[in-house]
């Protein structure tokens, strides 16, 4: 390298770690092209974008940092090790990407149908809910707990009556309910019969 040279690596350099946004431009103009490439090679298959993304974090990184550095030779050093580093970084969090997706496309369908179930299912539970909600005092008491999983000798003993009279207004309530209830109501009814 020629002295002339030299003294206009020292001089940028000091102006660069003064915090001179010319210089900063001046090295960014030196490197950014390269880096870009680079990038793009280690990336492949994520995107330009992210290149350019990665590229610009790392030139923030550097003005950060840019005390530190005693040469444009440790600068191109610490650009290029740096970019190297967060295409590996973006590479791992692609393959994690990947599989998530790969794990969502797999399961898509039983997903779907898991969604589409509960959904039907809270509505079904929603109409037996509001259906028991209209039912008469001792009936509503009496289907609410069975829905809610007491059995008959549970309520009986709770509300100090015979399992016979749970049973007989267990019937009565749900004669009442089928007749205002939809098909899934009652196929749900069905259940707590």
């Amino acid at each position: 390298m020629t002295s002339r040279n030299l003294i206009d690596e020292r001089a940028l350099l000091s102006q660069f770690q003064s915090g001179d946004e010319m210089a900063f431009d001046r090295i960014f103009t030196m490197f950014h092209s390269s880096l870009v490439f680079f990038a793009d090679r280690l990336l492949l298959k994520i995107g330009k974008e992210i290149s350019k993304d990665l590229v610009l974090d790392i030139f923030l990184k550097l003005y950060d940092r840019r005390e530190g550095f005693e040469t444009l030779s440790n600068i191109k050093a610490f650009l290029y090790i740096s970019v190297r580093n967060s295409c590996i970084k973006a590479i791992e969090k692609e393959k994690v990407n990947q599989k998530r997706f790969d794990l969502y496309t797999k399961n898509f369908d039983e997903f779907e149908k898991n969604v589409l179930d509960n959904i039907v299912q809270n509505e079904v539970y929603e109409e037996l809910y509001q259906a028991i909600d209209l039912l008469p005092e001792p009936y509503r008491l009496i289907m609410g707990r069975l829905v809610t999983g007491d059995t008959p000798k549970e309520i009986s003993e709770e509300l100090g009556i015979p399992v016979s009279t749970i049973n007989t207004q267990k019937s009565r309530a749900l004669l009442l309910l089928k007749k205002s209830l939809s098909g899934a109501g009652i196929a749900l009814l069905i259940i707590y019969s």
